[in-house]
C-alpha cells in the first residue's frame, strides 16, 4: 500500500480521553483526584486518556465532577471535535479496528491528536 493511500484516523474513546486530559489541565489537577473519584487506578485513568480504554456512563459522570463539567458537556465536546475533525479528513471510528487500519487509516498519535482537539476546545 502506498503511503498516498493513508488517511489518518483515531477513535471516539481517544477524543473522550484527550477532552478529559484537557480539562484536566486547565483545572490543574492530577491524575490522582480523576481516578480516585471515579473510582478507578491512576494506570487505569491512564489509559482511558489515553484511549486505550473506554469509559463507563458513570465513570464519565464521576470524572466530569472533579473537572467542573457535567458528563453531557463532556460528549458534546466530543461531539463537536469528532464533526471538526471529520472535517479536517480524519476518520472517526467508535472502536479500534485492526481491518480499519490494513484499509489504509493511520491512528493519529496521542500527541497530534492532543493538539488537535486543544485547537478545538479553544475555539468554544
Amino acid at each position: 500500500m502506498s503511503s498516498t493511500n493513508l488517511k489518518p484516523a483515531t477513535t471516539y474513546p481517544a477524543i473522550v480521553g484527550r477532552i478529559l486530559v484537557d480539562l484536566r489541565k486547565r483545572a490543574t489537577i492530577g491524575q490522582d483526584v480523576v481516578a480516585g473519584a471515579m473510582g478507578i487506578t491512576q494506570s487505569t485513568l491512564s489509559r482511558v486518556e489515553r484511549g486505550e480504554s473506554a469509559l463507563t456512563v458513570e465513570q464519565l459522570a464521576r470524572a466530569a465532577k472533579p473537572l467542573g463539567e457535567s458528563a453531557s458537556s463532556i460528549l458534546s465536546m466530543a461531539d463537536s471535535a469528532v464533526l471538526e475533525l471529520k472535517d479536517q479528513g480524519v476518520n472517526v471510528s467508535y472502536q479500534k479496528s485492526k481491518s480499519e487500519i490494513d484499509t489504509g487509516l493511520v491512528l493519529i498519535g496521542a500527541a497530534a491528536l492532543g493538539a488537535l482537539i486543544a485547537a478545538i476546545l479553544s475555539k468554544k
